[in-house]
């Protein structure tokens, strides 16, 4: 008999609930339901309690490292990252966990985020914690582990780039980029790109006219929405 692995699970974020990024780096995850709950005792019981569920709440707390490639931080670390000091929506994500074994265990609702830094001491590998506290209602959701996904840009840097100089498109769903029209700016091929991993792609901006040049990445799955970009001569 066999037993069940800790690292089973996987999690990714999202601004939107549409468009989803892998959360890299993590080291331990929980996923605690509090309930509430009301007595439900009466003269019929012989003096023992019962109770009934009434409401309940739910929350996932994940630990990571403190991921970078190519010196970038992991894009799902920094859409939470970008959630501290904000309110109202600004202070929510999206976050869906599930089986990667494809097992049916999954779920997905929208959070309030805590994004908190730790061991950060010289000899310390710097690590992060990030608390969902559901806002809401969490779903069950059909195990997305064997769905091919379209690639997601979350950032193109450095901004104002000029023909020749090179950028990093960051984001997720990367690999498989397909070679020879994988990667566009304002409409034309990147000079070349190289695919870092699957959340980072380096390319050389391709000769065009100053202005507006939307990135887009594609896939054997399909395209990405156009990220904005304006570019320099």
């Amino acid at each position: 008999m066999t037993v069940s692995l800790a690292r089973r699970f996987k999690v990714d974020v999202s601004t939107d609930g549409v468009s989803w990024i892998p959360l890299k780096g993590i080291t331990d995850l929980s996923t605690p339901e509090k309930a509430t709950t009301v007595s439900t005792a009466d003269y019929d019981n012989d003096g023992f309690d019962s109770s009934e569920k009434t409401l309940t709440s739910w929350s996932v707390v994940a630990k990571m490292n403190r991921q970078v490639n190519a010196g970038v931080f992991d894009p799902g670390q920094e859409l939470l990252r970008a959630t501290k000091y904000q309110f109202q929506d600004l202070a929510r994500a999206y976050v869906r966990w599930y089986d990667r074994n494809g097992a049916p265990e999954a779920y997905s609702g929208k959070a309030l985020i805590e994004y908190a830094q730790s061991k950060t001491a010289v000899a310390d590998v710097e690590e992060i914690t990030a608390t969902f506290d559901g806002d809401g209602i969490v779903s069950p959701i059909s195990n997305p582990v064997s769905v091919a996904n379209d690639p997601v840009i979350t950032s193109v840097t450095p901004s104002g780039a000029a023909t020749g100089s090179l950028i990093n498109i960051q984001g997720a769903y990367f690999t498989g980029t397909i070679a020879t029209s994988g990667v566009k700016i304002g409409g034309t091929n990147a000079t070349t790109w190289s695919v870092v991993s699957d959340s980072l792609i380096v390319a050389e901006v391709p000769t065009g006219s100053a202005g507006s040049a939307p990135v887009i990445v594609t896939n054997a799955t399909g395209a990405s929405t156009a990220f904005a970009y304006t570019r320099a001569a």
